[in-house]
């Protein structure tokens, strides 16, 4: 009797794990049908023009960066990982890259209004252009639904990565390569 319990736990315990882990894939595999339906845009596509007001009163036409590598960070405050993300993109990210004549990066506040830009910006010291986009106008030309969201954008305009979600290691190394590429791409 004790052998045979002995052999029962651990099949049991290997069950529950790879239910679990089966499970987690579903649901990883329903979130990512979920956040592709979102997704206005795709990877080589032209990336859609618009124009918009920096919480600094200077006004960007998408269209007229060509020649740069552009970054579009759209956020909401109310996602906490996003005020984390938003500071990383302001060291690792803008820090280092803001005297390139051929780069350019642009946070996007999903639903919020300039003012509250102009705090969240102050707040977290991001030196950054800000842009308010309290009717989701500017977010609706790329995505439905979810933040953060990052976009990068090739020198030639079209669009280079798509990326969903705060992923604070594998994410923000997967950035920082893409983006070399794209800088070093003398072809955009």
């Amino acid at each position: 009797m004790k052998a045979t319990s002995l052999l029962i736990t651990p099949v049991l315990v290997l069950s529950v794990c790879l239910s679990m882990t089966f499970g987690s894939a579903a649901r990883a595999t329903e979130v990512d049908k979920a956040v592709a339906q979102a997704t206005l845009v795709k990877v080589r596509q032209a990336a859609p023009d618009f124009t918009c007001t920096t919480t600094d009163g200077r006004t960007i036409t998408f269209s007229a960066l060509k020649g740069k590598a552009v970054v579009l960070y759209f956020f909401s405050t109310s996602v906490g990982a996003c005020i984390t993300e938003l500071k990383y993109l302001e060291k690792e990210v803008f820090q280092k890259l803001q005297n390139r004549d051929d780069f350019q990066l642009i946070a996007i506040g999903r639903g919020h209004s300039r003012e509250e830009l102009v705090k969240v910006g102050g707040e977290n010291k991001l030196t950054f252009p800000l842009v308010a986009d309290p009717k989701q106008e500017l977010y609706q030309r790329y995505f439905s639904k979810y933040v953060p969201r990052t976009v990068v954008v090739r020198k030639d305009g079209s669009i280079a990565y798509l990326a969903s979600g705060y992923r604070e290691f594998d994410g923000t190394l997967e950035l920082q390569v893409v983006l070399q590429g794209v800088l070093a791409d003398k072809a955009n």
